[in-house]
């Protein structure tokens, strides 16, 4: 069970972290994970109130240092991030749900399994890119409606977020080159 931390405790990390650490070989380190994040960013095309937020759920990625069960948190936001893109970039005439509007943005190629760094092969079928239409929205509602999972990874979903959010607003260099590719 979860307690507030003692004020002497608040800049320690979290001892979740060796507890993982024995596990999986490694514990995090505070410098590390602040250049990691550091090296997310969004282009210059996206709108500010996303770079706002999304800045938000890097700080709460930052401070999942000092409190392990930040990182549900930050995977909430960033489908919420997501989401928030996705409706500034449709501006549909009628209320689409996430999963309504990542088709959408398949389909209209504006997110393709190309456009995420973590994918090496990526599908020309965008398999991967697919799959996060069912993902996502079934991610989010079990972290919105409450779930025991306390899962620490939540710099991949910063990275993800990124990817899928530039994808989104392509900087003006790559609209360019993409419209004399085609």
């Amino acid at each position: 069970m979860e307690e507030l931390k003692k004020l002497g405790e608040l800049t320690k990390m979290d001892e979740k972290h060796e507890l993982m650490g024995m596990v999986c070989g490694s514990v995090p380190s505070l410098e590390k994970m602040h250049s990691y994040l550091s090296k997310e960013v969004l282009n210059g095309e996206v709108p500010d109130e996303i770079k706002s937020q999304f800045n938000v759920a890097k700080n709460m990625a930052l401070y999942s240092y000092f409190f392990y069960a930040l990182a549900p948190e930050v995977h909430l936001k960033t489908y919420s991030v997501i989401e928030h893109a996705l409706r500034i970039k449709t501006n549909p005439k009628r209320l689409m749900m996430l999963k309504a509007l990542m088709k959408h943005a398949l389909a209209q190629g504006w997110v393709s399994d190309i456009g995420f760094r973590h994918i090496k092969n990526p599908s020309v079928d965008n398999e991967w890119s697919k799959s996060m239409i069912d993902v996502i929205p079934s991610l989010r509602n079990s972290k919105a409606h409450g779930s025991k999972l306390l899962v620490g990874d939540c710099l991949h979903h910063i990275s993800c977020c990124a990817d899928y959010i530039n994808q989104l607003f392509p900087q003006k260099t790559m609209k360019r080159l993409n419209q004399h590719c085609s």
